[in-house]
């Protein structure tokens, strides 16, 4: 693998095969089990596991829930971590709405595509 620079191929943990492939007989049991790979194989789907999981993420500060400002901490919640233009106008907006307990900044992250990589040197 060092020698030729391939990627390990293998399975992490049992290298036994499934009961169904194997070619020696397996106890009937061993025909429902389901190793964790294949549990998780294909990836996690937040549409078909939306019991079990959730994209919602929270924007702002992470409250000590041991401390006496436990409760006070205003945040944010967005339904996905992909941000519309319309999503990030109502964040800077929110400001105005909450007296002020969010202050937001847009920073400019963009240079002329001309310029190539090059122009990403010249940035601030």
């Amino acid at each position: 693998m060092a020698r030729a620079g391939d990627d390990p191929v293998g399975s992490m943990g049992s290298d036994t095969p499934i009961a169904v492939l194997s070619k020696r007989p397996k106890l009937l049991y061993e025909y429902f089990k389901q190793n964790f790979a294949q549990v998780t194989n294909p990836p996690i789907d937040p549409i078909r596991e939306e019991l079990v999981m959730s994209l919602v993420s929270m924007i702002g500060p992470r409250p000590n829930l041991l401390g006496r400002q436990a409760g006070t901490h205003k945040r944010l919640e967005v339904s996905q971590p992909i941000l519309t233009d319309e999503d990030l106008a109502k964040i800077r907006s929110v400001e105005e709405l909450l007296d002020g307990s969010f202050r937001t900044a847009t920073l400019d992250a963009t240079w002329p595509a001309e310029e190539g990589a090059e122009g990403l040197e010249g940035a601030p």
